[in-house]
């Protein structure tokens, strides 16, 4: 009981520290909340001064294809993507199936620590069928720095 309580209280810490807010489980999803979307908006911790590989999963609930990540570089931020491109995509291609998921993958390094980076991320998709239109979203993540 005392575990679970701690593992709230730092959890709810977390969504704290990161301006994020728990919505009722009741809360219908928006329309901007459907589509390719990514599974937390929280990175995986780096090393400062360290260049790192990290990754962001998504997840969907109709088929995209084409999708294209960019994620511009924040302030002491660089961002290096794989097979020296301008961005990346999933790892087992550029299409994901509803319900299913699948992670980008791009190299950081940040020039100052410790703390919280803010990156904003571009993403570029269509909905698979011929003639659709491409989409762009704008998500921001954050990424820990260790001390």
């Amino acid at each position: 009981m005392r575990t679970g309580r701690a593992f709230a209280i730092a959890g709810a810490a977390v969504a704290s520290a990161v301006g994020v807010a728990a919505a009722p489980a009741s809360a219908a999803p928006a329309d901007h909340d459907r589509g390719l979307r990514p599974v937390t908006n929280v990175l995986q911790p780096v090393d400062p001064y360290d260049s790192q590989w990290v990754s962001i999963r998504w997840t969907t609930d109709r088929k995209v294809c084409h999708v294209r990540v960019r994620v511009h570089a924040g302030r002491d931020v660089d961002v290096d993507y794989p097979s020296d491109r301008t961005f990346t995509s999933f790892a087992r291609g550029e299409n994901l199936k509803p319900g299913r998921v699948d992670y980008t993958s791009f190299r950081v390094k940040v020039g100052q620590g410790p703390g919280w980076q803010f990156l904003r991320a571009t993403v570029d998709y269509d909905t698979c069928r011929w003639n659709s239109p491409t989409m762009n979203d704008a998500i921001g993540f954050w990424l820990p720095v260790r001390a």
